[in-house]
């Protein structure tokens, strides 16, 4: 498991998120796909965390050419969609710790807020 995925799932576990499950059966713009779950407040609720590629990225390992994180409410159907409705959108490149920090802030806002 790559650094920066052992590191979002340390986040996590301490924010009160299990992971339930994770895909590789994945579209070419999508490295993984993981299904989290609440184990907290509104116990029971997911969410999706994608780890999507690159477009230009050219090499055949994709977990070598992820170059951003999102979180979302549902599974997208395209790479487009990601990005019209994700709770956050992240790049995994440069702080990654700070902006882990923003997507399990935004996860966890929707936890509290956005399911009542």
């Amino acid at each position: 498991m790559q650094t920066y995925k052992k590191l979002l799932l340390q986040k996590l576990t301490d924010n009160g998120w299990a992971l339930i499950t994770q895909n590789s059966d994945c579209d070419w713009w999508l490295e993984e796909i993981w299904t989290i779950q609440s184990i907290h407040d509104h116990r029971g609720l997911e969410l999706f965390i994608l780890f999507k590629v690159d477009p230009l990225f050219e090499g055949q390992q994709k977990s070598q050419g992820v170059s951003e994180v999102a979180a979302t409410v549902t599974l997208p159907t395209n790479r487009i969609a990601v990005e019209e409705n994700s709770l956050a959108l992240i790049t995994v490149i440069g702080y990654f710790e700070q902006q882990a920090d923003q997507l399990l802030e935004a996860i966890n806002r929707y936890r509290s807020v956005g399911t009542e």
